[in-house]
């Protein structure tokens, strides 16, 4: 997906740095990662999926996004499926702690021993 946008990525690393499609970059600041198919620039600092990168890139919306992906054969996989695979980091919504695990520092839990 990123060497549709002129970046050179390794294809035998699923993860790497390379330079930012998205602005002028003299130094790799974008770094990627291909199995779970997201990219975030530490420049800029936009970052998503590969959907995001073409609406960034081309500015269209979603649905334009995915026809161009679909025009130039570039949606593989699940990309864009949603926040599922990266839940708790920066490309992603946060993860719901449970009730359960939130009432466990009330009810006297584990105390560490510096704390005692």
């Amino acid at each position: 997906m990123l060497e549709h946008y002129g970046t050179s990525t390794d294809p035998h690393r699923a993860m790497g740095m390379t330079h930012c499609p998205l602005h002028e970059d003299n130094t790799p600041s974008l770094s990627y990662n291909t199995s779970r198919q997201v990219w975030k620039c530490h420049s800029c600092g936009r970052g998503g999926d590969s959907f995001t990168l073409i609406m960034e890139k081309e500015g269209t919306d979603f649905a334009g996004a995915r026809s161009l992906a679909a025009s130039l054969a570039l949606a593989t996989r699940d990309a864009g499926g949603g926040d599922d695979h990266v839940s708790g980091s920066a490309y992603g919504s946060r993860r719901a702690v449970s009730p359960r695990s939130r009432d466990r520092a009330r009810r006297g839990g584990y105390v560490p021993a510096w704390r005692r």
